[in-house]
This record gives C-alpha cells, sequence and structure tokens, in this order.
C-alpha cells in the first residue's frame, strides 16, 4: 500500500551517535528512548504507517543491536550503516531497499504535537523535493538551534536555505526546516555526501517545494528538547 500520490517507502534514519542526548540514550540508542509511553522510534513508525506506507527502512548501526532487537517481528526492514557518515549516505544505505523510487525521510529524534507532518507531506507531494517546514513560534521553538531555516520562501517553493549555524539561537517566527521530507531522483542527481548543499541547488534550480505544517516541533535529540518533550507527551 501507498501513501498519498503515490509515495511507497519511508526511511527512518537511526545509525547516529546521538552525542547530543547520550545520558539518555537506551543501551546507546537515542531512538529507544520513551517519551509519553512510545520510544521515538516507535513513535516515528506509527506516524508513517498512519499515512499509509507500510515499506519502511529503518538505518541502523551494528554497533546500535537494540535497534535491531527492538524492531525484530515489526515488520520493518533494518539495514545497517557500517560506520557514521551523515544523512545522506545513511539513506543512500537504505536504496538497496528501496531502488530509486520517491522516499519519505523521517528522522525520529523530532516529534509534533498536533500534526502528522508525514501525513500533509504526502497528501501534497506533487512530483518535485519537498521538505515539511514549521513557522517557529515561542515557548516551544525557544530551544531551537540555527540549522535548517528557509531563508527564502516564494509560494510554495523554498528558494534558499541557510548553512547550520549550531552555536546560534534559531530566530522565532522563521521557518525551519522539520526533519520531515520526500526525496525524489532529482535530490541524488545532485547530492554528494552534504544534503544541505544538495537541497540549496534544487531549491536555486525551482526545484524544490514547501509543505507547511501547523504543529509545534520538538527536537529531542537536544536535552533541553527533551525534557520539554517529556512534560508535554506525559501530561
Amino acid at each position: 500500500m501507498a501513501g498519498a500520490n503515490g509515495v511507497k517507502w519511508a526511511i527512518i534514519p537511526a545509525a547516529g551517535l546521538g552525542t547530543r542526548m547520550s545520558e539518555n540514550a537506551i543501551l546507546g540508542c537515542k531512538e529507544l528512548v520513551e517519551v509519553g509511553g512510545l520510544s521515538m522510534l516507535e513513535r516515528t513508525i506509527q506516524e508513517i504507517e498512519d499515512t499509509g506506507i507500510e515499506h519502511i527502512v529503518v538505518v541502523s548501526s551494528p554497533n546500535k543491536p537494540a535497534i535491531d532487537a527492538a524492531l525484530e517481528n515489526r515488520g520493518v526492514f533494518v539495514v545497517h550503516q557500517d560506520s557514521p557518515r551523515g544523512l545522506v549516505d545513511a539513506v543512500r544505505c537504505a536504496r538497496i531497499q528501496t531502488g530509486d523510487s520517491d522516499c519519505l525521510i523521517a528522522l525520529p529524534d523530532v516529534m509534533f504535537t498536533e500534526a502528522n507532518p508525514s501525513e500533509i507531506l504526502c497528501n501534497q507531494f506533487q512530483g518535485d523535493c519537498v521538505l515539511a517546514i514549521v513557522k517557529t513560534e515561542s515557548p516551544w521553538a525557544d530551544h531551537l538551534r540555527d540549522t535548517g531555516r528557509v531563508t527564502k520562501l516564494n509560494g510554495g517553493r523554498i528558494q534558499d536555505i541557510s548553512g547550520k549555524n549550531p552555536e546560534d539561537v534559531f530566530p522565532i517566527g522563521e521557518y525551519r526546516v522539520t526533519g520531515r521530507a520526500i526525496w525524489t531522483q532529482a535530490f541524488w542527481d545532485v547530492a554528494v555526501d552534504d544534503e544541505v548543499a544538495a537541497l540549496r541547488i534544487l531549491a536555486s534550480a525551482g526545484n524544490l517545494r514547501a509543505s507547511i505544517v501547523k504543529t509545534p516541533y520538538i527536537d529531542v535529540g537536544l536535552p533541553i528538547g527533551y525534557e520539554y518533550a517529556q512534560s508535554i507527551f506525559n501530561q
């Protein structure tokens, strides 16, 4: 079964070192940290399943066997990224299963409180690469760092994205990329090893769409974001 507009595959990258929240990790896996009674990984899988996508690939690491154990009999594919070489390489590892298909990319360490961004993305997919973005608001965006900032938006198209400035606070009121996207073959035609560089190429060519999701967004990969998520989902 495919999601809306024919997206048949989803990829969840889960091979990273998780150094930002190592103190909260379960058996070395931040993806297995529970928020509101569900691990972040399981919450992301359920979000994807709710869109109608049944083919899910989780990219783990040989150094994170707890993820393989947690997903046994879960009905998802698991592949390994041998060493942490970034998001592009992780997703490339999953293509042994997905082939050249358009794929929903869902990072498990971000959470949404009032909407399913994967469902919205799939409903709005028109063939171009598309990124789910949110307009940041206080208080839920107060802890965010300045990465993934959309610096030029024209209608439904993203025309530029900033570089990564993790030492700086994200400017409240501006749009941020959320960790949900649909990558098409056009992405792979320009990608080397840096997703931001590839997305900026697509944006400059007018081939990168935006899907604006109206929901609070939490970067649980940050300790302060984890604490905030616990306060929201355990109410």
